[in-house]
């Protein structure tokens, strides 16, 4: 295996990385609305919401913008209320 630590990611290339997972994060919240609540389909999008989530937010780190986006803020607002 190639051992990848002595590698940088540019900010130009975490922007890149930045806006095709973005654009991904809302085809899966689309997706999430066509689907029961509870069904096995629902759960694996909602793991995998939070997954792009979590890349998103080191995105930020290293495109240098460490505000939070608003679709971060919708997310915490779910999980706050406990759904």
């Amino acid at each position: 295996m190639v051992q990848r630590s002595k590698r940088s990611m540019s900010p130009g290339k975490a922007r890149e990385m930045q806006a095709v997972t973005k654009e991904y994060l809302y085809t899966v919240r689309r997706w999430s609305g066509e689907v029961p609540i509870g069904h096995q389909v629902y759960i694996a999008l909602d793991v995998l919401n939070f997954a792009l989530n979590l890349a998103l937010s080191k995105f930020n780190q290293e495109a240098g913008t460490n505000a939070p986006d608003e679709h971060m803020r919708l997310h915490r607002a779910d999980v706050d209320a406990g759904e």
